[in-house]
């Protein structure tokens, strides 16, 4: 697997950047499967993320499990994790049915931060 990151956004907080695994772009596929008003919603909640910083609001952002968070917006969850100099790296998306992440979604998270970490030393 390879494993690269694109910077998504700059902000006065945090740089957001996604995942690249194998040349796919994992958050900017994901995020053409969402509807217009989705796509927007959480697009506007990432650039307030890496402007304002983080959101107290446990509904909008919340530490999952070993050290993969997810951004929330409605259904729409993005896992991600942190990284050194206020980055932040998007790994996976998903639309969720239930008030509980998903297994898989987090393995896949946990995989990509992994084969990052890996990558980077």
């Amino acid at each position: 697997m390879r494993i690269g990151t694109r910077v998504l956004c700059r902000g006065n907080a945090y740089t957001i950047c996604e995942i690249v695994r194998d040349g796919k772009w994992m958050i900017q596929d994901f995020s053409h499967e969402l509807s217009g008003e989705q796509q927007a919603e959480i697009i506007a909640l990432i650039r307030r993320i890496a402007d304002e910083g983080l959101p107290s609001n446990p509904s909008r952002f919340k530490h999952e499990e070993d050290q993969i968070y997810a951004i929330k917006d409605g259904q729409v969850r993005i896992s991600c994790f942190f990284d050194k100099g206020a980055l932040i790296l998007l790994t996976n998306g998903a639309v969720k049915k239930t008030q509980k992440a998903d297994p898989t979604d987090l393995d896949m998270a946990k995989k990509l931060r992994k084969a990052y970490m890996e990558a980077k030393e």
